[in-house]
């Protein structure tokens, strides 16, 4: 392409110097060549810009398949943390409700309680997400609505479910401390059950399923919003 342009541009210059033509005709045969020069660059221009563009779609597209891999896995992995926090809930919920006289029946009965501190701490696969929005790829993604969902997704719903099980997981230390703190003053209060049962231990499960509420909610925000990114991203390419 540059040897045409620079074989019009002689062209139009030798048409300049050219002293058997007239002005008129002169003009005339430069303005067919600038024509031509532009009509090249302009072509040039556009063949690379349809190039570029077609190469960030095809990067865009392979990002957008692999995101959904990587939000499917997350999602599995959100449900069941789910489901862990509903039996845990649950668990602590029929704990409140015990008293001096439920635990006397369970030791009567040589029956085994137990019951678990856990904590929860989803980190999200977005090292592929972070790598092509650090690139500042993002915007390749021509469809609006799907960028946004994605950006709401990993911006708005992935932070808040890192935020809300934070602060369970510190009332779950709590919890500990007290198990810890309440233990081996004498045989009879030994029993994790009788200091769980505890005032202060019924309150620090309290709030245990009141920040539950909290991840639970984070965990259903995020589901909604990694199926809305899913389907769109199968509505744009069919996978």
């Amino acid at each position: 392409m540059e040897h045409e342009i620079m074989g019009h541009t002689k062209k139009a210059i030798k048409a300049i110097r050219n002293k058997e033509k007239g002005l008129g005709e002169k003009f005339k045969e430069v303005m067919i060549e600038v024509a031509i020069i532009i009509f090249a660059v302009s072509f040039a221009a556009f063949i690379e810009r349809t190039r570029e563009h077609y190469k960030e779609q095809g990067e865009a597209k392979e990002f957008l398949l692999g995101l959904s891999d990587d939000i499917r896995y997350e999602e599995q992995q959100i449900k069941h943390s789910k489901t862990q926090m509903l039996e845990l809930v649950a668990d602590y919920k029929k704990l409140i409700h015990f008293t001096s006289k439920t635990i006397d029946s369970i030791e009567r009965n040589h029956i085994k309680e137990s019951f678990t501190i856990p904590k929860f701490n989803n980190r999200p696969l977005n090292g592929r997400y972070e790598g092509f929005k650090s690139s500042g790829k993002i915007q390749t993604i021509e469809n609006d609505s799907l960028r946004n969902n994605i950006l709401k997704l990993y911006q708005e719903s992935v932070p808040f479910i890192d935020f809300s099980e934070n602060a369970f997981n510190a009332n779950q230390a709590r919890i500990e401390e007290i198990l810890y703190s309440g233990q081996g003053n004498n045989a009879a209060e030994d029993n994790p059950l009788r200091v769980i049962s505890s005032p202060r231990g019924k309150m620090a499960l309290t709030f245990s399923i009141s920040y539950s509420n909290g991840v639970i909610a984070g965990y259903d925000r995020m589901i909604a919003q990694a199926e809305k990114v899913q389907k769109e991203i199968k509505k744009e390419y069919g996978k």
